[in-house]
């Protein structure tokens, strides 16, 4: 059930699932629901996401970063301090 799959090729965003790590305006917090908004003119998921400290946001796609951490799914790390 890929959210990719039915989108085309409208894979300029970056994807998130619930549990994914994120950054919001440089504070990490963890997805708790989200949306698939694929119908809109510019095409835009929905999330909401949880701080540290509980506290909830609603937050469109296009303001949320993967946190460094969290790239084990990518198939390359250009991490220049490894190694």
């Amino acid at each position: 059930m890929s959210a990719s799959a039915w989108s085309g090729g409208q894979l300029k965003m970056p994807r998130f699932k619930i549990g994914d790590t994120v950054l919001v305006e440089g504070r990490t917090a963890k997805v708790v629901w989200f949306s698939e908004n694929a119908n809109e003119i510019e095409a835009m998921d929905e999330y909401i996401v949880e701080f540290d400290d509980k506290h909830r946001q609603f937050v469109i796609s296009s303001t949320l970063t993967h946190k460094s951490q969290a790239v084990h799914n990518r198939e390359h790390n250009s991490d220049p301090c490894y190694g």
